[in-house]
């Protein structure tokens, strides 16, 4: 794990904290927009999925159910915009039953002391 204090040119990064399911409010659409409008901006993001927030990964969304748009084309769209850390907490993986191989690719697993050193070491956290 890398330290999330500040980037290699001095400019803070951002810590998006990710807790909402896809679906059901605007907030998990809203950190993905986030971090591609930061992004764009050469921001240094760094997106934490805990609790529901994992389900924003889930590979198996059938959103047609439910007459909702699924926001994966965003995530997918996330490394284009400089976006590559995506890591998914995984204790709450645990807690769902969801294995990390039904995740999307560019998800990464962390355990609790990750997480931990992480919010700890960031000076910019915006939570979801």
């Amino acid at each position: 794990m890398t330290d999330n204090t500040s980037a290699t040119d001095g400019s803070k990064r951002i810590l998006l904290v990710c807790r909402h399911a896809p679906y059901g409010t605007s907030l998990a659409r809203e950190s993905i927009e986030t971090a591609l409008a930061a992004g764009a901006l050469g921001v240094d993001i760094t997106l934490l999925f805990i609790n529901d927030g994992v389900w924003q990964l889930y590979n198996h969304q059938q959103v047609s159910v439910i007459a909702a748009k699924n926001h994966g084309a965003m995530l997918s769209a996330l490394p284009l915009y400089g976006v590559e850390r995506l890591l998914v907490d995984e204790k709450s993986l645990s807690e769902r039953g969801i294995k990390a191989s039904n995740l999307t690719d560019i998800a990464e697993v962390i355990d609790k002391d990750q997480v931990k050193h992480l919010l700890a070491n960031c000076k910019v956290i915006l939570s979801f």
